[in-house]
């Protein structure tokens, strides 16, 4: 009877564990060959140059050896300089995803405090380009509210989505037009034209690694 027991308790330490390896892996796999077989991902920037220093120094697990909660780290550029704005902070929700009223920091560049503007580009509402990035973590980290893990929904949204930025009293509606992944050194995601009323949304993919950008542009509508 115990050799049985330990037999069973063997197969289900096992299989326990191939379900947990599974529940990690997976995603990463999945975004991985999302991206390899989509020709849309394969964007060039031809204004990128290469930096001297190694902007993506992973190990296998895809845990960086850069500080990846500084948001100057996630491109492949020379840190910019924070700007003093109109507003230090404004809310951002996207209903579909069940991403509600999450504070954008306009006055800093930590992501461990959650989402900010990134310095240089417009406020929303304004004319060019608004790009705030967040934090994302693997999936299983994921608790709601979490600056590490704010922005674990935003893979997830379509074209077509709306957008609802609240700053200074303002309500701002954006309307998803394009989603994309690059690499990180396809700094055009942070290009401003002043001609178009814009905000892009910006973390790390696959959820839990730093190799890519998922990039979701949105257009004001109202």
């Amino acid at each position: 009877m115990t050799a049985l027991i330990r037999k069973r308790l063997s197969l289900v330490l096992i299989v326990s564990g191939a379900i947990m390896a599974t529940a990690v892996l997976w995603p990463i796999v999945a975004s991985q060959l999302k991206f390899s077989f989509s020709p849309s991902s394969r964007l060039i920037d031809p204004t990128a140059v290469s930096g001297n220093r190694p902007f993506l120094v992973v190990n296998l697990l895809g845990l960086p050896k850069t500080d990846y909660t500084q948001a100057t780290n996630w491109f492949d550029i020379s840190p910019p300089a924070t700007t003093s704005a109109k507003v230090s902070r404004f809310t951002l929700s996207i209903p579909r995803v069940k991403m509600t009223n999450i504070e954008v920091a306009t006055n800093h560049l930590d992501l461990k405090k959650g989402p900010l503007l990134f310095p240089g580009t417009a406020l929303p509402g304004d004319r060019g380009n608004a790009v705030i990035f967040g934090h994302s973590s693997l999936p299983y980290l994921y608790r709601s509210g979490n600056p590490l893990t704010v922005f674990n929904p935003l893979p997830e949204v379509k074209i077509g989505d709306e957008i609802i930025v609240t700053s200074d009293s303002v309500t701002y509606k954006y309307v998803v037009r394009s989603t994309r992944e690059v690499q990180p050194n396809q700094i055009d995601v942070l290009s401003q034209n002043k001609n178009r009323r814009e905000l892009t949304l910006v973390t790390c993919v696959p959820l839990g690694t730093y190799w890519r950008r998922f990039v979701a542009t949105a257009e004001l509508v109202n």
